[in-house]
C-alpha cells in the first residue's frame, strides 16, 4: 500500500479530510458574507412586519406613531420599513411589546 518513499500516514483518507475541512471553512464564510449582504436593502410592508411580529397592523401603526420603528417612504402613499428596524445586529427580532416609555 505505501513505498519506502512515502511517508507513513495514520488515516488513508487524511488529505482528502483536510482538503474537506478547508472547502467548509471557505464555503460557511462564503455564506455568511452573503447573508449579511441580504439585509442591507431589505425592506417589509406593514402587513410583513405584523406577521414577523405577530401583531396587528394596527398595533404596527401605533409602533410607527410612537417612534419605536421608523418608516421610510417610497412614493406619496409607499411606506416600508427597513430590516434592522425589526431585527437586532444577530438576527433575532426585537421585542416591542413590553418597551417602556422614554
Amino acid at each position: 500500500m505505501y513505498t519506502s518513499n512515502s511517508k507513513y500516514k495514520s488515516h488513508p483518507y487524511e488529505d482528502v479530510l483536510v482538503s474537506l475541512n478547508e472547502l467548509k471553512k471557505t464555503v460557511n464564510s462564503l455564506v455568511s458574507s452573503i447573508k449579511k449582504e441580504d439585509h442591507i436593502n431589505k425592506y417589509y410592508t406593514r402587513k410583513e412586519v405584523s406577521i414577523l411580529t405577530k401583531s396587528s397592523i394596527q398595533t404596527i401603526d401605533n409602533y410607527i406613531d410612537k417612534g419605536w420603528i421608523k418608516v421610510e417612504q417610497f412614493g406619496p402613499k409607499k411606506k416600508l420599513i427597513h430590516h434592522y428596524q425589526i431585527f437586532n445586529e444577530d438576527q433575532t427580532l426585537k421585542n416591542f411589546k413590553y418597551k417602556r416609555k422614554a
